[in-house]
């Protein structure tokens, strides 16, 4: 209720003094009963405004706090209400923060003074003074807003407001002209922004201020404000419970459709969500956001590449699925028949996820993930592929890796299905060189080369060279400059990364084999070729040393010896795709081995360590060379010393580097070791051998760091001293140990065939 007039009004809690210039004035507000307050009114703006225009900064400031002392709480008589809301223009000046929910609490007082003052007259009476309280109270907003337009939920939280496509009218009464409120050009960006976040409180007229914000924001520099925008896009979409609010934001600023930087950004960040298990909220936000974006930004693409990238851990299926839904809602399959097999693959993975989990509608969403590209005339291609490689790609990082047969009839049965269609070919490639992990990206890439038939698809392979995945990119340049390349363009690492690397050096070799190679090979690329495949082997074998380090020499020789088979095998079947391209194949390589006779339990030697090996090497070159000659090894690990130790010695008994120098010169020892500068095997004569253990005083070992400074790694040796012919023992009696049954004959025999043409 409202208190009835009396001087005791200025002693209620929360009172603040007004200035002395003022204080007379409103005792007599105060003083007024309330029949009178509406014929005192006039008297009262006169001395208010005389008072205003004479008035100090420092004055209105105490009256501005005393104002709203006595508007915030307490009760208050009809005349103070009347003269505090009818005059809060002049009062109320935005000096400082403006108060939370300031226009509703205004509101509410107003409410207040209408409702004590309809006992002392008619309604027609109270008109004047709610249409002078209506339009106060306006000024106030405005006047706040214009100067702390940061504040404008915060000023009218709580109140109903409209937008008629110029004004916003908060409870149809308060009005905000938003001409006069967003003011001067410079400083546009800001207040269009609070009005966007104004949009969710909207009763009415809300695809109206969406078009007044598109309208203003179309004439503002973009280069300028694209920055602060997309800050505030950013907050809104890691804000909980903010897809209302993003909605709107994309709806104002259209310019926005054509930012690729925030479209990687929020690909990113979904990727990063989706692999941490971030809130589900933001995976939402950012999968709505994504799929904004119009051409040229690839946003769906963007979506995409965080779900395949989302894969390889151990992924949340309910987040994935929720990302895959919005990519199906948006998604054209008949416009992008890759995109629908990435997610037809997609699907497959998580249904197979799902299976092993146990979730009830696993087999009702692969069904309507199929029925989505039914309509399509290569759906049953898409499906098969997805499939095929959902089941197969996971087997490359297990021991049930197939083998290079098998992989090679695969990759024909895949250009079987897929070659003969453009539509199949396009989708084929987009997907092999996206998808396939990185075990994989060898067959991927051999794929995808067989599947690139006309200049069409040329085109279509360097368009993917702008692909929003860095794995795509990478690839299709790996691929693209190996179709491309001339002798004089050919350049590359010593040790190509991929196979689809060193076939490049195979297609320019082919066309114009360079010279100047540093072994009778005569074919620089051929040998790098041969070093990158030997390097990957021995890199993979040192990086896995220390899991495997306790394991015996002979177990440690079959895991290296049954990598460089497969390693043989996989450069066969690529030098025959090259054969079936019409290339000359320039070289026929084969690896075997064999165990010799199991010792018998006990029957080793005291003094026995490690393990020999004989590298029988042929070489037949037509109109150059026929050989046969033999390199004896001994093989010896490195030994631990706790975790993360190692021994600073290697051991092996002099008697033993005796016994092969005894056999042959052409003698060596493989020492076993984990990383050390770099992740590699080491080669040392068995000649050098023997004199750093005689240096050292040594009979049983040679120390670690002697051996790795005159070492040479394994790959190196392999093919610049074995292959290429600068080691060796063609005398018979060294042969033939290979085929004797006998106690000295050697733990392993490793067989290589070399056949070249001479041309």
């Amino acid at each position: 209720m409202l208190a009835r007039a009396g001087a005791h009004g200025d002693m209620l809690p929360g009172n603040d003094t007004w200035p002395a210039s003022l204080q007379a004035l409103y005792e007599q507000v105060v003083a007024a009963p309330r029949e009178a307050v509406l014929a005192a009114r006039p008297q009262w703006a006169e001395q208010l405004g005389a008072w205003a225009q004479r008035a100090s900064l420092d004055e209105r400031e105490i009256a501005r706090v005393a104002t709203w002392s006595r508007l915030e709480a307490g009760p208050r008589s009809a005349g103070e209400l009347a003269f505090l809301l009818s005059h809060c223009g002049e009062l109320l000046w935005p000096y400082s923060e403006p108060p939370a929910q300031l226009l509703q609490r205004l509101l509410v007082r107003q409410g207040q003074l209408l409702q004590g003052l309809k006992a002392e007259g008619p309604d027609e009476a109270l008109t004047p003074l709610t249409r002078q309280v209506s339009a106060e109270l306006s000024k106030v907003v405005l006047r706040y807003l214009k100067r702390h337009p940061e504040a404008l939920l915060s000023l009218v939280g709580g109140v109903g407001c409209t937008f008629d496509g110029r004004v916003l009218r908060f409870q149809g009464e308060v009005e905000v002209d938003l001409k006069v409120f967003l003011g001067p050009a410079k400083r546009l960006t800001g207040r269009l922004d609070q009005l966007r976040m104004l949009l969710p409180h909207l009763r009415e007229g809300r695809y109206k201020l969406v078009g007044f914000i598109r309208e203003r924001a179309s004439k503002l520099p973009w280069r300028e404000c694209r920055d602060i925008l997309e800050e505030k896009l950013f907050q809104v979409v890691t804000a909980p419970d903010s897809q209302a609010e993003l909605r709107g934001f994309l709806g104002c600023y259209a310019k926005g459709k054509g930012e690729a930087r925030w479209c990687t950004r929020a690909s990113l960040l979904l990727a990063r969500n989706l692999e941490e298990g971030g809130p589900l909220a933001a995976v939402e936000n950012l999968s709505e956001l994504l799929v904004y974006f119009e051409s040229p930004v690839q946003g769906l693409r963007g979506a995409l590449q965080a779900l395949v990238a989302g894969l390889s851990g151990a992924p949340d299926i309910g987040r994935h699925r929720r990302v895959a839904d919005t990519c199906w809602e948006h998604l054209k399959p008949k416009e992008e028949p890759g995109l629908a097999l990435v997610l037809l693959w997609v699907e497959e993975c998580l249904f197979r996820l799902a299976l092993r989990q146990g979730l009830e509608d696993v087999f009702e969403r692969r069904n309507r993930a199929r029925e989505r590209v039914s309509g399509l005339p290569v759906a049953e291609v898409l499906c098969w592929l997805a499939e095929e490689c959902a089941d197969l790609w996971p087997r490359f990082e297990t021991e049930r890796r197939p083998g290079a047969d098998a992989l090679a009839a695969w990759r024909k049965e895949v250009t079987r299905r897929a070659v003969k269609k453009p539509v199949l070919r396009k989708a084929a490639m987009e997907f092999f060189l996206w998808c396939a992990p990185d075990a994989a990206a060898s067959e991927a890439e051999l794929v995808t080369l067989s599947l690139v038939k006309t200049s069409t698809d040329r085109r279509l392979l360097r368009r993917l060279g702008d692909h929003p995945s860095t794995r795509v990119r990478f690839r299709v340049r790996a691929i693209h400059a190996w179709l491309e390349a001339g002798a004089e363009q050919a350049t590359g690492g010593h040790t190509p990364a991929t196979l689809t690397g060193a076939l490049r050096h195979l297609r320019a070799s082919g066309a114009m084999t360079l010279g100047g190679g540093r072994t009778w090979l005569r074919d620089r690329d051929l040998e790098e070729l041969l070093l990158g495949a030997f390097s990957r082997v021995e890199r993979d074998f040192s990086a896995r040393y220390p899991q495997h380090c306790r394991e015996e020499e002979a177990a440690l020789v079959t895991r290296l010896l049954e990598d460089l088979r497969h390693e043989f095998e996989s450069i066969r079947s690529d030098l025959g795709l090259l054969l079936t391209q019409g290339q000359p194949v320039p070289l026929a390589l084969d690896l075997r081995f064999r165990r010799g006779p199991e010792p018998v339990e006990n029957a080793q030697a005291p003094g026995r360590s490690g393990v020999e090996l004989m590298f029988v090497l042929s070489v037949e070159v037509d109109g150059f060379l026929r050989t046969k000659r033999a390199v004896l090894v001994r093989a010896r690990k490195l030994e631990p010393w706790g975790e993360g130790q190692w021994a600073p010695n290697l051991r092996m008994g002099r008697e033993q580097v005796d016994g092969l120098l005894a056999r042959s010169e052409a003698a060596y020892c493989l020492f076993l070791v984990p990383p050390a500068l770099r992740a590699e095997c080491w080669m040392v004569p068995a000649r050098l051998v023997r004199g750093l253990m005689e240096a050292q005083g040594s009979l049983s070992s040679v120390s670690r760091e002697g051996a790795q400074r005159v070492a040479r790694s394994l790959s190196q040796w392999l093919t610049y001293d074995l292959l290429g012919l600068w080691s060796g023992d063609d005398r018979p009696e060294v042969l033939a140990r290979s085929e004797r049954s006998e106690e000295e004959v050697p733990d392993f025999v490793v067989e290589i065939s070399v056949r070249k043409s001479g041309k």
